[in-house]
Protein backbone atom coordinates (compact mmCIF):
# COMPACT_ATOMS: atom_id res chain seq x y z
CA UNK A 1 0.00 0.00 0.00
CA UNK A 2 1.94 3.00 -1.25
CA UNK A 3 -0.80 5.43 -2.22
CA UNK A 4 -3.75 7.08 -0.56
CA UNK A 5 -6.04 5.17 -2.89
CA UNK A 6 -4.51 1.83 -1.89
CA UNK A 7 -4.85 2.57 1.83
CA UNK A 8 -8.45 3.78 1.48
CA UNK A 9 -9.37 0.70 -0.56
CA UNK A 10 -7.74 -1.54 2.05
CA UNK A 11 -9.65 0.16 4.87
CA UNK A 12 -12.98 0.10 3.04
CA UNK A 13 -12.51 -3.55 2.13
CA UNK A 14 -11.55 -4.48 5.69
CA UNK A 15 -14.56 -2.70 7.18
CA UNK A 16 -16.99 -4.03 4.55
CA UNK A 17 -15.82 -7.61 5.06
CA UNK A 18 -16.00 -7.23 8.83
CA UNK A 19 -19.58 -5.94 8.66
CA UNK A 20 -20.62 -8.75 6.28
CA UNK A 21 -19.01 -11.42 8.46
CA UNK A 22 -20.58 -10.08 11.67
CA UNK A 23 -24.08 -9.56 10.26
CA UNK A 24 -26.48 -12.44 10.91
CA UNK A 25 -29.88 -12.42 9.21
CA UNK A 26 -29.60 -8.68 8.70
CA UNK A 27 -28.80 -8.03 12.37
CA UNK A 28 -25.56 -7.06 14.12
CA UNK A 29 -25.52 -8.12 17.77
CA UNK A 30 -23.74 -6.15 20.46
CA UNK A 31 -20.80 -8.59 20.62
CA UNK A 32 -20.44 -8.63 16.84
CA UNK A 33 -20.54 -4.85 16.79
CA UNK A 34 -17.56 -4.99 19.16
CA UNK A 35 -15.80 -7.24 16.63
CA UNK A 36 -16.36 -4.71 13.85
CA UNK A 37 -15.05 -1.88 16.02
CA UNK A 38 -11.95 -3.93 16.82
CA UNK A 39 -11.29 -4.31 13.10
CA UNK A 40 -11.83 -0.58 12.62
CA UNK A 41 -9.34 0.17 15.39
CA UNK A 42 -6.86 -1.95 13.44
CA UNK A 43 -7.56 0.34 10.48
CA UNK A 44 -6.68 3.30 12.69
CA UNK A 45 -3.34 1.62 13.34
CA UNK A 46 -2.73 1.78 9.59
CA UNK A 47 -3.44 5.52 9.80
CA UNK A 48 -1.00 5.77 12.70
CA UNK A 49 1.74 4.03 10.73
CA UNK A 50 1.09 6.26 7.72
CA UNK A 51 1.30 9.39 9.87
CA UNK A 52 4.54 8.22 11.46
CA UNK A 53 5.93 7.59 7.98
CA UNK A 54 5.42 11.30 7.28
CA UNK A 55 2.51 11.14 4.83
CA UNK A 56 0.12 13.37 6.76
CA UNK A 57 -2.38 13.84 3.92
CA UNK A 58 -2.65 10.12 3.24
CA UNK A 59 -3.17 9.48 6.95
CA UNK A 60 -5.91 12.12 7.06
CA UNK A 61 -7.77 10.62 4.10
CA UNK A 62 -7.58 7.18 5.67
CA UNK A 63 -8.78 8.42 9.07
CA UNK A 64 -11.70 10.23 7.44
CA UNK A 65 -12.66 6.96 5.78
CA UNK A 66 -12.72 5.23 9.19
CA UNK A 67 -14.76 8.09 10.68
CA UNK A 68 -17.48 8.00 8.04
CA UNK A 69 -17.71 4.22 8.31
CA UNK A 70 -17.99 4.49 12.10
CA UNK A 71 -20.81 7.03 11.90
CA UNK A 72 -22.62 4.86 9.35
CA UNK A 73 -22.29 1.89 11.72
CA UNK A 74 -23.62 3.93 14.65
CA UNK A 75 -26.72 4.72 12.60
CA UNK A 76 -27.75 1.07 12.22
CA UNK A 77 -26.65 -0.81 15.37
CA UNK A 78 -27.18 -0.65 19.12
CA UNK A 79 -24.45 1.53 20.66
CA UNK A 80 -25.59 1.04 24.27
CA UNK A 81 -22.13 -0.22 25.29
CA UNK A 82 -20.54 2.96 23.89
CA UNK A 83 -17.89 1.04 21.92
CA UNK A 84 -18.67 2.90 18.68
CA UNK A 85 -18.45 6.25 20.46
CA UNK A 86 -15.06 5.24 21.83
CA UNK A 87 -13.92 4.28 18.34
CA UNK A 88 -15.09 7.60 16.88
CA UNK A 89 -13.38 9.59 19.64
CA UNK A 90 -10.12 7.73 18.84
CA UNK A 91 -10.66 8.61 15.19
CA UNK A 92 -11.07 12.30 15.99
CA UNK A 93 -7.87 12.17 17.98
CA UNK A 94 -6.10 10.75 14.92
CA UNK A 95 -7.66 13.36 12.60
CA UNK A 96 -6.59 16.10 15.00
CA UNK A 97 -3.02 14.84 14.95
CA UNK A 98 -3.08 14.78 11.15
CA UNK A 99 -4.41 18.33 10.81
CA UNK A 100 -1.95 19.50 13.46
CA UNK A 101 0.90 18.31 11.24
CA UNK A 102 -0.72 19.56 8.05
CA UNK A 103 -1.18 23.02 9.59
CA UNK A 104 2.62 23.40 9.55
CA UNK A 105 2.81 22.91 5.79
CA UNK A 106 2.39 25.23 2.81
CA UNK A 107 -0.93 26.85 1.96
CA UNK A 108 -1.86 24.53 -0.97
CA UNK A 109 -1.48 21.51 1.32
CA UNK A 110 -3.48 23.15 4.11
CA UNK A 111 -6.21 24.17 1.68
CA UNK A 112 -6.49 20.65 0.31
CA UNK A 113 -6.79 19.17 3.79
CA UNK A 114 -9.45 21.71 4.76
CA UNK A 115 -11.42 20.91 1.60
CA UNK A 116 -11.33 17.20 2.52
CA UNK A 117 -12.69 17.92 5.99
CA UNK A 118 -15.48 20.29 4.93
CA UNK A 119 -16.50 17.90 2.14
CA UNK A 120 -16.86 15.01 4.58
CA UNK A 121 -18.67 17.15 7.17
CA UNK A 122 -21.33 18.04 4.59
CA UNK A 123 -22.19 14.38 3.99
CA UNK A 124 -25.65 13.14 4.87
CA UNK A 125 -24.18 10.41 7.05
CA UNK A 126 -23.76 13.05 9.76
CA UNK A 127 -27.45 13.98 9.72
CA UNK A 128 -28.66 13.25 13.23
CA UNK A 129 -25.09 13.26 14.56
CA UNK A 130 -24.65 17.01 14.88
CA UNK A 131 -21.97 16.86 17.56
CA UNK A 132 -19.81 14.52 15.46
CA UNK A 133 -20.25 16.77 12.43
CA UNK A 134 -19.08 19.84 14.37
CA UNK A 135 -16.26 17.86 15.98
CA UNK A 136 -14.96 17.16 12.49
CA UNK A 137 -15.28 20.80 11.48
CA UNK A 138 -13.35 21.81 14.59
CA UNK A 139 -10.45 19.65 13.46
CA UNK A 140 -10.14 21.89 10.40
CA UNK A 141 -9.84 25.23 12.20
CA UNK A 142 -6.07 24.99 12.58
CA UNK A 143 -5.80 24.81 8.76
CA UNK A 144 -7.51 28.17 8.18
CA UNK A 145 -5.88 31.44 7.24
CA UNK A 146 -7.80 34.70 6.93
CA UNK A 147 -9.01 33.90 3.42
CA UNK A 148 -10.02 30.33 4.16
CA UNK A 149 -11.77 31.46 7.34
CA UNK A 150 -14.44 33.05 5.16
CA UNK A 151 -14.92 29.78 3.30
CA UNK A 152 -15.09 27.94 6.62
CA UNK A 153 -17.82 30.28 7.89
CA UNK A 154 -19.81 29.83 4.70
CA UNK A 155 -19.79 26.09 5.36
CA UNK A 156 -20.98 26.76 8.92
CA UNK A 157 -23.78 28.91 7.51
CA UNK A 158 -24.78 26.07 5.23
CA UNK A 159 -24.70 23.49 8.03
CA UNK A 160 -26.67 25.66 10.42
CA UNK A 161 -29.33 26.35 7.81
CA UNK A 162 -29.58 22.65 7.01
CA UNK A 163 -30.06 21.71 10.66
CA UNK A 164 -32.89 24.09 11.52
CA UNK A 165 -35.30 21.15 11.55
CA UNK A 166 -33.15 19.22 14.03
CA UNK A 167 -34.64 18.17 17.37
CA UNK A 168 -32.07 20.27 19.24
CA UNK A 169 -31.73 23.60 17.37
CA UNK A 170 -30.32 25.39 20.43
CA UNK A 171 -27.52 22.83 20.71
CA UNK A 172 -26.70 23.36 17.03
CA UNK A 173 -26.54 27.12 17.58
CA UNK A 174 -24.17 26.67 20.52
CA UNK A 175 -21.88 24.46 18.45
CA UNK A 176 -21.97 27.04 15.66
CA UNK A 177 -21.11 29.86 18.11
CA UNK A 178 -18.28 27.79 19.58
CA UNK A 179 -16.67 27.01 16.22
CA UNK A 180 -16.92 30.59 15.00
CA UNK A 181 -15.25 31.82 18.16
CA UNK A 182 -12.47 29.22 17.90
CA UNK A 183 -11.97 30.26 14.28
CA UNK A 184 -11.77 33.96 15.15
CA UNK A 185 -9.40 33.24 18.01
CA UNK A 186 -7.20 31.27 15.62
CA UNK A 187 -7.13 34.10 13.07
CA UNK A 188 -7.24 37.24 15.24
CA UNK A 189 -5.67 36.09 18.49
CA UNK A 190 -7.00 35.72 22.02
CA UNK A 191 -7.13 39.40 22.93
CA UNK A 192 -8.91 40.50 19.78
CA UNK A 193 -11.55 37.79 20.26
CA UNK A 194 -12.08 38.44 24.00
CA UNK A 195 -15.25 40.51 23.54
CA UNK A 196 -16.81 37.73 21.47
CA UNK A 197 -15.83 35.20 24.14
CA UNK A 198 -17.59 37.11 26.92
CA UNK A 199 -20.57 37.90 24.72
CA UNK A 200 -21.14 34.13 24.41
CA UNK A 201 -20.10 33.19 27.94
CA UNK A 202 -23.35 31.23 28.38
CA UNK A 203 -21.81 28.46 26.24
CA UNK A 204 -20.15 26.20 28.79
CA UNK A 205 -17.06 25.38 26.78
CA UNK A 206 -16.42 29.06 26.14
CA UNK A 207 -16.83 29.79 29.84
CA UNK A 208 -14.25 27.09 30.56
CA UNK A 209 -11.89 28.72 28.07
CA UNK A 210 -12.41 32.09 29.75
CA UNK A 211 -11.58 30.49 33.10
CA UNK A 212 -8.42 28.93 31.63
CA UNK A 213 -7.41 32.31 30.19
CA UNK A 214 -7.95 33.99 33.55
CA UNK A 215 -5.89 31.34 35.32
CA UNK A 216 -3.10 31.72 32.77
CA UNK A 217 -3.13 35.45 33.47
CA UNK A 218 -3.23 34.72 37.25
CA UNK A 219 -6.51 36.63 37.48
CA UNK A 220 -7.89 34.25 40.10
CA UNK A 221 -10.75 36.54 41.11
CA UNK A 222 -12.10 36.52 37.56
CA UNK A 223 -11.70 32.75 37.26
CA UNK A 224 -13.57 32.34 40.54
CA UNK A 225 -16.34 34.69 39.46
CA UNK A 226 -16.89 32.87 36.18
CA UNK A 227 -16.94 29.49 37.89
CA UNK A 228 -19.14 30.45 40.83
CA UNK A 229 -21.86 31.71 38.47
CA UNK A 230 -22.28 28.09 37.37
CA UNK A 231 -21.36 26.33 40.62
CA UNK A 232 -24.06 28.25 42.50
CA UNK A 233 -26.69 27.91 39.80
CA UNK A 234 -28.87 25.05 38.60
CA UNK A 235 -25.88 22.75 38.20
CA UNK A 236 -25.19 22.88 41.94
CA UNK A 237 -28.20 20.59 42.46
CA UNK A 238 -26.66 17.93 40.26
CA UNK A 239 -23.14 17.53 41.59
CA UNK A 240 -21.14 14.91 39.68
CA UNK A 241 -18.41 14.07 42.14
CA UNK A 242 -16.40 11.90 39.74
CA UNK A 243 -16.39 14.47 36.95
CA UNK A 244 -13.36 16.79 37.16
CA UNK A 245 -15.26 19.24 34.93
CA UNK A 246 -18.16 19.62 37.35
CA UNK A 247 -18.20 23.29 38.28
CA UNK A 248 -17.82 22.56 41.99
CA UNK A 249 -14.66 20.55 41.31
CA UNK A 250 -13.37 23.24 38.97
CA UNK A 251 -13.89 25.83 41.70
CA UNK A 252 -11.74 23.81 44.06
CA UNK A 253 -9.00 23.53 41.42
CA UNK A 254 -9.08 27.34 41.02
CA UNK A 255 -8.52 27.80 44.75
CA UNK A 256 -5.73 25.23 44.58
CA UNK A 257 -3.99 27.08 41.75
CA UNK A 258 -4.47 30.38 43.57
CA UNK A 259 -2.93 28.80 46.71
CA UNK A 260 -5.85 30.21 48.70
CA UNK A 261 -5.75 27.93 51.77
CA UNK A 262 -8.92 29.20 53.46
CA UNK A 263 -11.07 28.92 50.33
CA UNK A 264 -9.57 25.50 49.55
CA UNK A 265 -10.55 24.26 52.99
CA UNK A 266 -14.09 25.68 52.75
CA UNK A 267 -14.67 24.20 49.28
CA UNK A 268 -13.11 20.85 50.16
CA UNK A 269 -15.33 20.57 53.22
CA UNK A 270 -18.38 21.51 51.16
CA UNK A 271 -17.64 18.81 48.59
CA UNK A 272 -16.90 16.23 51.26
CA UNK A 273 -20.31 16.90 52.78
CA UNK A 274 -21.82 16.54 49.31
CA UNK A 275 -20.53 12.96 49.28
CA UNK A 276 -17.12 13.23 47.58
CA UNK A 277 -14.95 11.18 49.91
CA UNK A 278 -11.75 12.05 48.00
CA UNK A 279 -11.88 15.44 49.71
CA UNK A 280 -11.36 13.76 53.07
CA UNK A 281 -7.81 13.08 51.92
CA UNK A 282 -7.51 16.62 50.55
CA UNK A 283 -8.51 18.11 53.89
CA UNK A 284 -6.23 15.72 55.72
CA UNK A 285 -3.28 16.80 53.59
CA UNK A 286 -4.04 20.51 54.08
CA UNK A 287 -4.50 20.24 57.82
CA UNK A 288 -1.51 17.94 58.34
CA UNK A 289 0.66 20.52 56.59
CA UNK A 290 -0.38 22.98 59.27
CA UNK A 291 -0.32 20.35 62.06
CA UNK A 292 -4.03 20.93 62.69
CA UNK A 293 -5.47 17.57 61.58
CA UNK A 294 -6.01 16.16 65.08
CA UNK A 295 -7.88 19.29 66.07
CA UNK A 296 -10.32 19.04 63.13
CA UNK A 297 -10.64 15.24 62.84
CA UNK A 298 -13.55 14.69 65.25
CA UNK A 299 -15.43 17.74 64.02
CA UNK A 300 -15.21 16.62 60.39
CA UNK A 301 -16.36 13.10 61.23
CA UNK A 302 -19.38 14.46 63.09
CA UNK A 303 -20.28 16.82 60.24
CA UNK A 304 -19.98 13.99 57.73
CA UNK A 305 -22.11 11.67 59.87
CA UNK A 306 -24.88 14.29 59.97
CA UNK A 307 -24.61 15.19 56.26
CA UNK A 308 -26.85 12.36 55.08
CA UNK A 309 -24.02 11.01 52.90
CA UNK A 310 -24.07 7.53 54.41
CA UNK A 311 -21.81 5.82 51.87
CA UNK A 312 -19.21 8.57 52.04
CA UNK A 313 -19.24 8.50 55.86
CA UNK A 314 -18.85 4.74 56.03
CA UNK A 315 -16.07 4.67 53.44
CA UNK A 316 -14.16 7.25 55.46
CA UNK A 317 -14.65 5.14 58.61
CA UNK A 318 -13.18 2.15 56.76
CA UNK A 319 -10.22 4.24 55.58
CA UNK A 320 -9.57 5.56 59.08
CA UNK A 321 -10.09 2.08 60.64
CA UNK A 322 -12.83 3.43 62.88
CA UNK A 323 -14.34 0.03 63.63
CA UNK A 324 -16.37 1.08 66.68
CA UNK A 325 -17.97 3.97 64.82
CA UNK A 326 -18.71 1.84 61.76
CA UNK A 327 -20.30 -0.88 63.88
CA UNK A 328 -22.43 1.70 65.68
CA UNK A 329 -23.56 3.22 62.37
CA UNK A 330 -24.44 -0.19 60.92
CA UNK A 331 -26.32 -1.09 64.10
CA UNK A 332 -28.39 2.09 63.80
CA UNK A 333 -28.97 1.54 60.07
CA UNK A 334 -27.91 -1.89 58.72
CA UNK A 335 -28.43 -0.87 55.10
CA UNK A 336 -25.36 -2.00 53.09
CA UNK A 337 -24.36 -4.29 55.98
CA UNK A 338 -23.12 -6.97 53.60
CA UNK A 339 -20.89 -4.42 51.87
CA UNK A 340 -19.21 -3.18 55.04
CA UNK A 341 -19.48 -6.18 57.34
CA UNK A 342 -16.31 -7.77 55.97
CA UNK A 343 -14.31 -4.91 57.49
CA UNK A 344 -15.68 -5.69 60.95
CA UNK A 345 -16.35 -9.41 61.18
CA UNK A 346 -12.83 -10.27 62.32
CA UNK A 347 -12.98 -7.96 65.35
CA UNK A 348 -16.73 -8.02 66.04
CA UNK A 349 -17.98 -11.44 64.86
CA UNK A 350 -20.93 -11.87 67.24
CA UNK A 351 -22.29 -8.39 66.58
CA UNK A 352 -21.99 -8.81 62.81
CA UNK A 353 -23.64 -12.26 62.86
CA UNK A 354 -26.50 -10.83 64.89
CA UNK A 355 -26.91 -7.92 62.47
CA UNK A 356 -26.85 -10.29 59.49
CA UNK A 357 -29.62 -12.40 60.98
CA UNK A 358 -31.64 -9.27 61.68
CA UNK A 359 -31.36 -8.03 58.10
CA UNK A 360 -32.14 -11.46 56.63
CA UNK A 361 -35.24 -11.83 58.83
CA UNK A 362 -36.48 -8.39 57.80
CA UNK A 363 -35.90 -9.16 54.11
CA UNK A 364 -37.74 -12.49 54.27
CA UNK A 365 -40.68 -10.76 55.94
CA UNK A 366 -41.10 -8.18 53.16
CA UNK A 367 -39.94 -10.09 50.06
CA UNK A 368 -42.46 -11.97 47.91
CA UNK A 369 -40.69 -13.02 44.70
CA UNK A 370 -38.07 -15.68 43.98
CA UNK A 371 -35.43 -13.23 42.65
CA UNK A 372 -35.67 -11.43 45.99
CA UNK A 373 -35.27 -14.71 47.87
CA UNK A 374 -32.20 -15.48 45.81
CA UNK A 375 -30.66 -12.24 47.04
CA UNK A 376 -31.39 -13.36 50.62
CA UNK A 377 -29.66 -16.67 49.94
CA UNK A 378 -26.56 -14.79 48.83
CA UNK A 379 -26.65 -12.95 52.14
CA UNK A 380 -26.88 -16.26 54.02
CA UNK A 381 -23.97 -17.57 51.95
CA UNK A 382 -21.95 -14.51 52.92
CA UNK A 383 -22.79 -15.06 56.58
CA UNK A 384 -21.43 -18.59 56.26
CA UNK A 385 -18.34 -17.30 54.44
CA UNK A 386 -17.70 -14.93 57.36
CA UNK A 387 -17.63 -17.88 59.77
CA UNK A 388 -21.26 -17.69 60.89
CA UNK A 389 -22.21 -21.20 59.81
CA UNK A 390 -23.88 -22.11 63.10
CA UNK A 391 -25.94 -18.91 63.03
CA UNK A 392 -26.90 -19.63 59.41
CA UNK A 393 -28.11 -23.17 60.20
CA UNK A 394 -30.21 -21.94 63.08
CA UNK A 395 -31.62 -19.08 61.01
CA UNK A 396 -32.54 -21.37 58.09
CA UNK A 397 -34.53 -23.61 60.44
CA UNK A 398 -36.28 -20.59 61.92
CA UNK A 399 -37.21 -19.22 58.49
CA UNK A 400 -38.54 -22.57 57.31
CA UNK A 401 -40.82 -22.74 60.35
CA UNK A 402 -41.88 -19.09 60.07
CA UNK A 403 -42.83 -19.09 56.35
CA UNK A 404 -44.36 -22.46 55.46
CA UNK A 405 -46.63 -20.77 52.91
CA UNK A 406 -43.82 -19.24 50.86
CA UNK A 407 -42.88 -22.20 48.62
CA UNK A 408 -40.29 -20.26 46.61
CA UNK A 409 -38.54 -19.21 49.82
CA UNK A 410 -38.70 -22.78 51.16
CA UNK A 411 -37.14 -24.03 47.91
CA UNK A 412 -34.28 -21.53 48.07
CA UNK A 413 -33.65 -22.28 51.75
CA UNK A 414 -33.37 -25.98 50.95
CA UNK A 415 -30.75 -25.24 48.29
CA UNK A 416 -28.64 -23.28 50.77
CA UNK A 417 -29.11 -25.99 53.38
CA UNK A 418 -27.81 -28.62 50.95
CA UNK A 419 -24.85 -26.37 50.19
CA UNK A 420 -23.99 -26.23 53.90
CA UNK A 421 -24.26 -30.00 54.27
CA UNK A 422 -22.19 -30.73 51.15
CA UNK A 423 -19.67 -28.04 52.09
Amino acid sequence: MNSAGDIKRHIKRTITMSIQYNTHQGYISCSRCNNICTDMLDCLKVCEETLKAGDDMMALEAALCVLVSGVELASCVDNSTGVITELIMCTYEMIGRCTGELAKQDKPVRDKALTLITREARKGVFNGWTDWRYNLMECGICLCDEKKAKTFERVLDELLEGEQEDYYPEYNKEEDILLRYLLHRQILGREAAREELYHNISVDRLRRMAIEDALEEKDYDEAERLCREKAEGYEAQHYRKNDPEDWQNVLYSIYHKAADRDKKIAQAQKLLLMGNESFWDELKEIYETGSAWDMHYEELLELLKNSGQRTCYRNVLVTEEEGDRLLQDLTEDPQDLFEYGEHLVKDYPDQIYELCCRVIRDNCAKYKERPEYKRVMKQIAMLIQWGGGDCARSLIGELKRTYPRKPALQDELQKVEKMIISG
